[in-house]
């Protein structure tokens, strides 16, 4: 039996898309030969709850848990921008929230878990003295912090050390938002620079961030795409909500807000009126007042449910009943290699993904290869409304339901081998 050892911030009972790569990954470890061990807060400032996820904790892990500060419990979850996982604000920012975005950004960095660094890189040090069977560490960020823990650790040991990057570091598309200073923004490259080169291994999410990560380290970055357990359905045997309904689940930051699509609505109800009886509009998770102001300004508010926050497990059942998913890729540089943990649980409720962004990206090779939906380009509103007019049509013959190809490729425990062939 081989032995690794895990640091993540996000794990059970913390939700949100940061806790489900390796809340999934990490229960095929055992079975491939490896003892993982989990290194995480007890008490950490997470922006989502869900107890239900402590029940998909494999039995197998050892998992360690150490007390962690946080400036965020000082600031409180109201003033908070990152509140829900994602930039998205009530109504237009004022001085306070502006103050604490840039301390966000020039003060705590690279983020505001780095109070947990050295705490934890000295424990880290000695329990892996006593136990010299873990050959293996693995740090997964964001939030960046854990890749600085790798990197002392690594500093003062011989151990294998694999960065995994979830999203990138000074490319990610918020961060020309965090109000940087050049002195804070020369920090944040420096100290990306040198954990992309003292890795031993760097893995990420998508080709285009590999690319990215590459450039920046002047090494080989490999492509371990995020994963989930395919259920085995047939989605026309399933019952799917009576309404023509197109849902968003999770955050919808301002960069998210599909303004192609909020148009393309208002020409379908013009061109079919018809839809007027059976349109709802459902965005699920936190949504920034601009998404809202857009949908008030395209006439569509009337047709328009919001549901704040559900559990994880609520979140599937809603997707496996609705008839469209939608899915968004940020209006950001880094849009071609957006590929979030969505749109695998998106692929697993089996229901047609309408997905917009960038047409070369890999969320669009990944659409296309799994025959799973179709993707609109930003602007392109004359294509969205006749995808739009086509989706109406099979929802009023009950046959909008998509039955997608090669999802063997992004199964949990595939792609979990596939990140343990990279391990030493």
């Amino acid at each position: 039996m081989k032995h690794a050892l895990l640091v993540t911030y996000y794990w059970p009972p913390a939700a949100g898309p940061g806790v489900h790569r390796w809340l999934r990954f990490s229960k095929y470890f055992k079975e491939n030969g490896w003892q993982l061990t989990v290194y995480c807060p007890e008490n950490g400032e997470w922006p989502v709850i869900d107890n239900g996820l402590n029940a998909s904790v494999s039995d197998d892990l050892i998992i360690i848990r150490k007390p962690i500060f946080e400036p965020h419990r000082y600031l409180g979850k109201k003033n908070n921008p990152n509140k829900g996982g994602a930039f998205t604000t009530d109504k237009k920012q004022g001085w306070k929230q502006r103050f604490i975005m840039w301390v966000r950004g020039n003060v705590f960095i690279p983020d505001a878990r780095m109070f947990w660094i050295n705490p934890s890189s000295r424990f880290l040090v000695k329990y892996l003295k006593q136990h010299p069977e873990i050959t293996t560490l693995i740090t997964t960020g964001p939030p960046h912090s854990m890749h600085l823990i790798g990197k002392k650790v690594k500093r003062k040991t011989d151990i294998y050390w694999v960065a995994d990057f979830r999203d990138p570091w000074t490319q990610i598309d918020f961060y020309d938002e965090l109000m940087l200073g050049k002195r804070a923004d020369n920090k944040h490259h420096i100290l990306e620079k040198q954990v992309l080169q003292e890795a031993d291994q760097v893995i990420t999410i998508s080709n285009h961030c590999a690319e990215g990560l590459s450039q920046i380290a002047d090494k080989q970055v490999n492509v371990v795409t995020n994963g989930y357990d395919f259920p085995d359905f047939n989605s026309a045997d399933f019952p799917v909500d009576e309404q023509f309904c197109i849902a968003h689940f999770g955050s919808m930051p301002a960069a998210r807000n599909p303004k192609v699509l909020w148009a393309a609505l208002s020409k379908l109800i013009h061109v079919l009126p018809e839809v007027k009886n059976h349109l709802k509009i459902r965005l699920v998770g936190p949504v920034d007042q601009s998404v809202f102001d857009s949908i008030k300004q395209a006439d569509l508010d009337m047709f328009l449910e919001h549901i704040p926050h559900v559990n994880h497990a609520e979140s599937i059942a809603l997707q496996r009943k609705t008839p469209v998913l939608l899915l968004v890729a940020n209006d950001t540089g880094n849009v071609k290699g957006i590929l979030t943990g969505k749109v695998f649980e998106y692929l697993g409720a089996k229901r047609f993904i309408l997905a917009i962004g960038d047409a070369e990206g890999d969320l669009a090779q990944l659409i296309k290869h799994t025959q799973s939906g179709e993707l609109i380009p930003r602007n392109d509103e004359a294509h969205c409304l006749t995808i739009l007019q086509k989706l109406f049509a099979d929802y009023k013959e009950h046959k909008l339901f998509v039955s997608p190809k090669n999802l063997e490729a992004y199964s949990s425990k595939n792609l979990a081998q596939k990140f343990i062939s990279y391990l030493k």
